[in-house]
């Protein structure tokens, strides 16, 4: 898709992963869906497409504008980063005490439940390893 010149790498409606576009959150990839796209204009004026992204799981209330290269194809590779962003973002909550909302992170909620999965197995491997 184009407009005038400009090339589109996604289509409204296509499931994709997006990076949170607030630089203070936590650098994590959710699940997420294009739901509008539009023309503006960078830092030096020179038109590029952005794309107003739905965060699955969360209110249309949080639905944000994002620069292109802040959305990501749902692929494989793309499926391995999020699951190694998420397992990060996880460590950090666990060093800082952050329990209460641990694993609450709605678009990623299936990652992180399969990190929660991992660490319950590498540890019941720990537990049998350290028995015999």
């Amino acid at each position: 898709m184009s407009s005038r010149g400009i090339q589109f790498r996604f289509q409204k409606g296509e499931k994709v992963l997006c990076f949170e576009p607030d630089p203070s959150k936590a650098k994590v990839l959710y699940d997420a869906k294009v739901v509008d796209i539009l023309i503006g204009r960078d830092d030096r004026g020179k038109r590029v497409p952005q794309y107003l992204i739905h965060f699955n799981g969360w209110n249309r209330s949080w639905d944000r504008w994002a620069a292109e290269d802040h959305v990501l194809r749902d692929s494989e590779e793309n499926r391995k980063l999020q699951h190694k962003l998420a397992r990060k973002a996880l460590a950090r909550m666990k060093r800082k005490g952050w329990r209460k909302r641990r694993g609450r992170l709605p678009g990623v909620n299936s990652t992180l439940k399969a990190l929660h999965e991992d660490e319950k197995e590498e540890s019941d491997d720990a537990c049998e390893s350290s028995g015999k």
